[in-house]
């Protein structure tokens, strides 16, 4: 597992979607002030083909640092960090979610082939964005790249997170969660977490015209937000 660190005294451990890796918190990471960041490098089709051993990985990774950690996921990174809390509650004070799988099933409507990479990626990364001009090529080839020789990992994960009741998760989680959600998402849409986050209690935010990654589209609002919920 490649993690990327920069170095202050509160920890945040920023978990990617299953298709995109570190390059998706970048404008919003270092907005973040009076704290160490640590950024999964890869996206989670490449470290893994299960939920729980992603987390395993995680926890192994977290489990040396001297205090726990805040988890920040995006889409399945979401669910990933739910489990971590859940399976490792000492190393982890808080979550926050953005887009999480677990809220009912994602049909993404796609037939996995590494030989079409670069159309599989381009429709995402529209479906992903409300603001299209965010769905440059650029980040096109980047989600394309995941593609390579992950097939397998992505089918499985796409199945066991369809699977994965986020309530089920929660149940067992005792730090604090907290929920910031793209008001356009249309892979998670936020009206299919709304009873659980009422269920747990958990406060979310609403960021406009935004789609399923907001610390892409919005990172000026995301980064605020999270600061607002950390500090």
């Amino acid at each position: 597992m490649k993690l990327i660190r920069y170095n202050n005294a509160k920890t945040l451990f920023f978990i990617s979607g299953m298709f995109g890796g570190s390059w998706i918190w970048d404008d919003t990471h270092e907005k973040i002030p009076n704290s160490q960041h640590l950024l999964l490098e890869e996206p989670l089709c490449k470290i893994g083909s299960k939920i729980d051993s992603i987390s395993t990985s995680i926890v192994e990774e977290i489990s040396p640092l001297g205090s726990p950690v805040t988890l920040i996921g995006n889409s399945l990174g979401s669910l990933i960090a739910l489990n971590v809390a859940k399976i490792a509650p000492s190393r982890v004070e808080r979550v926050i979610i953005s887009g999480s799988a677990g809220f009912g099933e994602v049909n993404l409507n796609f037939k996995l082939s590494p030989h079409n990479a670069y159309e599989i990626a381009k429709y995402l990364v529209e479906l992903i964005c409300h603001n299209q001009e965010k769905a440059s090529d650029e980040v096109t080839q980047k989600t394309a790249e995941s593609f390579k020789d992950n097939t397998r990992n992505i089918a499985r994960l796409m199945r066991e997170s369809n699977m994965t009741r986020a309530n089920d998760i929660l149940e067992k989680v005792r730090c604090p969660v907290n929920a910031i959600w793209g008001e356009n998402d249309r892979i998670t849409p936020i009206d299919s977490a709304r009873s659980t986050f009422e269920k747990f209690n958990i406060p979310v935010k609403l960021i406009s015209e935004c789609g399923h990654s907001p610390m892409y589209e919005k990172p000026d609002d995301f980064a605020q937000l999270v600061s607002n919920y950390i500090h």
